[in-house]
């Protein structure tokens, strides 16, 4: 079973929490039960509804022991039982592409019900977000996607100043090589790898088989090899829609991209999309039929927060309360709102905004299509809050088009085929669960109003990690200490 203790296994340590405090163990007894609740499905990318009403969810230790109905599901003696009438059950909120810098950070995605946070990790000389102290954090859950480039062992690529060259001159990797990065990442503890835009097509297909069989997920960001066949190489997701679109844009664009990614090389290609030139509606139908098994992941918080176009300003979030601005990365500016990238751009501010909102139309025919989505938030980019920034996401993705069921799905269910310890509540996977005092198949919203939180069988107790780590006091030694756990 993978997760994250099993990193902790390989480096041979015994865990134990620290704080009863914040993170209680429901294993205080031999077994926990929540009892009462309306279990949702989350299945089939959200078009599952085999719902359970009045259900029970037996835990043991970690893991959840067996799911049925009350009365039909015989508990074992001296079971601890949390009764839950009335409520909803889901499973805990999984952001597919989150940082973990501190202990505050950490606070605040427990704090939102976000349970696991899935961590592309920088190659050496790029900004590294949380890499020291990872491996000392349990809760949240943290999975850690490793980068692999198609020419350079650790995964970094060139500046775009040296892209041609790089293209026409570098020796790329072998496939010896390949593997050996993958072997290498998977032995690190890694759950996923990331793939740079410099993978051609048959190192792509190389990396998936290996990767396949250390049972990791592959994320992609692809220039060198197409999306056609990044699909079919079996690629698990496509990050960020300001990248998978360049694709709907035509050969001669994505060839201009495809020369200098990381540079102006998508000018064209964007200007096109933004433009609503002819052809584009055409291709983004072709290009959601190809994707089958393929999960896309917009991150449209992102552009919604630097452009202003949906995103409220993230200081009127419940998640501010742990943070400053300092500790975001181009922070809106909590007293009038105003968003950096906008007030850089002013005489652009208006065609940026028009972009953006092309582009959330794109990802809404995309869905409607067939487009299946994962949720993630890139937090802590453009001022966006850890926790509250998925909660974010996920009203773009109801505002695209996705349902309440669907867009739960993007931040649950849907992981489960990429992380196969995690994503529903079923017998054998990870004790991540949300306890809602609302529907959230009637409204997405309903994710605000968390009644428990329970991260790999922790009891989360929200109000100490305010009292803890919240700023409406100085953060103390106790916040420092939030899901760390003994040698």
């Amino acid at each position: 079973m993978r997760s994250s203790l099993s990193t902790f296994s390989r480096l041979g340590k015994k865990v134990l929490a620290l704080f009863v405090l914040i993170a209680s163990p429901a294993w205080a007894h031999s077994y926990t039960a929540i009892v009462g609740a309306t279990l949702i499905d989350v299945s089939q990318g959200g078009r599952g509804s085999a719902d359970i009403a009045d259900s029970v969810v037996l835990i043991d230790r970690d893991d959840v022991a067996a799911v049925g109905r009350r009365g039909r599901l015989r508990l074992p003696h001296q079971t601890r039982i949390i009764l839950a009438s009335g409520k909803f059950l889901v499973p805990g909120l999984i952001d597919g592409f989150g940082a973990i810098r501190d202990a505050r950070f950490a606070a605040a995605y427990l704090h939102q019900g976000v349970t696991t946070v899935h961590v592309p990790l920088s190659p050496p000389g790029g900004r590294i977000d949380g890499e020291d102290k990872i491996l000392r954090l349990a809760r949240p859950s943290v999975l850690t996607s490793a980068p692999i480039s198609g020419y350079a062992t650790d995964g970094s690529v060139p500046p775009a100043s040296a892209w041609a060259q790089h293209a026409s001159s570098d020796r790329p990797l072998t496939d010896a090589q390949l593997v050996a990065e993958v072997d290498a990442a998977a032995a690190a503890g890694n759950h996923s790898i990331g793939i740079g835009p410099d993978v051609r097509p048959d190192q792509l297909a190389t990396i998936a088989r290996r990767a396949r069989k250390h049972g990791l997920a592959i994320f992609a960001e692809p220039a060198f090899a197409p999306y056609d066949a990044a699909i079919e190489a079996g690629v698990g997701a496509f990050m960020r829609n300001d990248k998978y679109q360049l694709w709907l844009a035509g050969p001669a664009a994505w060839a201009e991209y495809r020369a200098n990614p990381i540079g102006g090389g998508g000018r064209t290609a964007m200007r096109t999309i933004c433009g609503g030139a002819d052809g584009v509606d055409s291709a983004v139908d072709d290009f959601a039929r190809q994707l089958g098994g393929t999960f896309l992941m917009p991150i449209l918080v992102m552009e919604a927060t630097a452009d202003d176009v949906g995103g409220p300003n993230p200081w009127s979030l419940p998640a501010a309360r742990f943070f400053r601005p300092a500790d975001l990365d181009d922070p809106v500016d909590p007293v009038t709102g105003a968003r950096p990238y906008l007030a850089q751009h002013p005489e652009r501010a208006e065609a940026i905004r028009a972009c953006a909102r092309r582009k959330q139309a794109i990802d809404g025919r995309l869905h409607r299509a067939g487009a299946i989505y994962l949720a993630g938030s890139a937090a802590p980019s453009f001022g966006i809050l850890p926790g509250s920034g998925l909660h974010v996401e996920l009203r773009l993705l109801r505002d695209i088009g996705l349902s309440p069921r669907e867009v739960l799905a993007a931040a649950t269910g849907n992981y489960a085929r990429l992380f196969l310890d995690r994503g529903i509540i079923a017998a054998g996977r990870r004790a991540d669960l949300l306890l809602l005092d609302r529907d959230p198949r009637a409204d997405v919203a309903a994710l605000d109003r968390i009644s428990l939180v329970m991260a790999g069988g922790w009891v989360i107790d929200r109000r100490a990690l305010e009292q803890s780590c919240g700023l409406s006091r100085e953060a103390g030694p106790r916040c420092s200490e939030v899901g760390k756990r003994n040698p």
